[in-house]
């Protein structure tokens, strides 16, 4: 079990959104969308260090009138569509100084405080540096046409013979904030890490809200609960 150290959650929450216009205040089941994500991380009670990461004034107005934690506003340029995970993590690395930052992805609605807890406790307890929540599936899976897991020139094996494929769905990112930032200086990319280790969550509980419909299949699965 490694030490840890200083552990900052944030939220990254920008106002924009081609797809789901301002989808992160948008109202889902009742509430707004982001509202699950901070739920869920003050529910978890792994650190009382937590931000929503944001570039929307309005965003931070509500975030600051609802909840007891804090915003972090972050500068335009990384509020866009071509700044990366890469840079906004970095961003606050360099301002806030974590030992591990851990990064919570608002459009994965259905993550619970549970799997922020166990994914904490799995990074803490392995060698690595980098945890990436995922999905794994032993089903035939193809990429440009080319098989990945099978071999097109035989009989189609049942699906538990086939090798695992992991997917990762970044609904919950831990890094070791030191060597994030290390990486980033040395070769100019960090959030794959070197030393990593995959929390295998559901394919229900890994839906992201890319589009409407995933959006309003969110929405009806939060309903039923």
């Amino acid at each position: 079990m490694k030490d840890i150290g200083k552990v900052i959650i944030h939220i990254p929450a920008r106002g924009g959104s081609k797809r789901v216009p301002r989808k992160n205040l948008r109202q889902m089941n009742g509430k707004p969308m982001v509202s699950y994500a901070i739920e869920s991380a003050i529910k978890a009670d792994v650190t009382n260090d937590i931000y929503v990461n944001t570039d929307c004034n309005d965003i931070a107005h509500y975030v600051l009138g609802e909840y007891p934690i804090n915003v972090y506003m972050r500068s335009k340029n990384l509020a866009t569509d071509n700044a990366t995970s890469d840079d906004f993590n970095l961003d606050i690395i360099e301002k806030l100084c974590p030992d591990t930052l851990v990064m919570i992805n608002p459009v994965c609605p259905l993550i619970t405080h549970e799997d922020i807890r166990l994914a904490l406790h799995l990074y803490r307890d392995s060698d690595c540096d980098t945890l990436i929540s995922s999905c794994k599936t032993n089903m035939q899976c193809f990429c440009n046409g080319e098989a990945i897991n099978i071999n097109v020139e035989e009989q189609l094996a049942p699906s538990q013979e086939n090798n695992e494929v992991i997917t990762l769905n970044w609904a919950i990112s831990v890094w070791n904030a030191k060597k994030f930032k290390n990486r980033m200086r040395d070769r100019g990319y960090a959030v794959l890490g070197e030393h990593r280790v995959f929390y295998n969550i559901s394919s229900i509980k890994g839906v992201k809200v890319s589009n409407e419909e995933d959006f309003l299949f969110c929405e009806k699965l939060l309903q039923l609960n």
